[in-house]
């Protein structure tokens, strides 16, 4: 119990684990602190793509372009326990 509470303080104060929170890419699958939810395949299913693979998937334009139109943006995800 000691050591939970010992984790949580650390985290607080920003000396815990960098990583804690994170989620994948599910292009690259790199552990990333923020997500950008969208479509942009045929298959028309959403997505969770970092911001390097974002502009692969979109052409680096916030509402696609006519090369990329299977490309539909649905929000962003951020890690709240990253302080």
């Amino acid at each position: 119990k000691k050591r939970k509470k010992a984790e949580r303080r650390a985290q607080r104060q920003g000396k815990g684990d960098k990583t804690a929170g994170q989620k994948n890419c599910d292009m690259c699958s790199n552990s990333v602190d923020l997500l950008i939810r969208c479509t942009y395949d045929e298959s028309q299913q959403w997505k969770m793509i970092c911001g390097k693979c974002w502009k692969n998937a979109s052409g680096g334009v916030v509402d696609g372009d006519q090369s990329h139109p299977y490309y539909k943006y649905g929000g962003l995800w951020k890690n709240r326990r990253r302080k």
